[in-house]
């Protein structure tokens, strides 16, 4: 059985299981700090939905050749950046509209849960890409006016809320600008 990882090239004997073959390929990225990101199998694409033991545990006899392609996690997260920033976009956006209920008392406080778990979300986005290095992403100039968002929140304060979200967290979003 003919196995392509990337650019490297090997045999396993063809009475391997599909599950011993996706694991060698899963070891030899794994040493190279690799994902594997795309699977065929005889010319056909496999997803995660073709992985059922009955697929698994059959011999690659007559699958045809293996071919794998990997990339980096940094590659992904970095590819990924656009969508990051489009998402701060929208929490920008969505946050500027928690602003007047606030401001106006018809809001209360408890309105940004749903907007705060989705921070927590891109805080965690920018953790990943921090981590691996890449540029422009990093949670550290949000974490102190969360921690002060927070405090606010569970104070009851509508209008601290409005203030640290208008002047503080949103313009530190990342991302294209709110549309005017």
């Amino acid at each position: 059985m003919h196995i392509t990882l990337d650019e490297e090239q090997w045999q396993l004997p063809d009475e391997t299981s599909v599950m011993e073959i996706l694991a060698a390929i899963s070891n030899k990225a794994q040493a190279q700090h690799r994902i594997v990101t795309s699977l065929t199998i005889g010319g056909k694409a496999i997803s995660d939905r073709d992985l059922a033991p009955a697929f698994l545990n059959q011999p690659g006899t007559h699958l045809g050749a293996v071919q794998a392609l990997s990339k980096s996690l940094r590659c992904i997260i970095t590819e990924a950046k656009d969508a990051v920033e489009s998402f701060a976009g929208q929490l920008r956006s969505d946050g500027q509209s928690l602003l007047l209920p606030l401001r106006s008392g018809t809001g209360q406080v408890g309105t940004i849960d749903a907007w705060l778990g989705r921070l927590a979300d891109y805080t965690e986005m920018l953790e990943a890409g921090a981590s691996h290095g890449v540029a422009g992403l990093s949670p550290a100039t949000l974490l102190p006016w969360i921690h002060e968002l927070l405090t606010a929140r569970s104070s009851a304060d509508p209008v601290r809320v409005a203030d640290l979200l208008e002047y503080e967290l949103l313009p530190r979003l990342s991302g294209p600008p709110p549309a005017a």
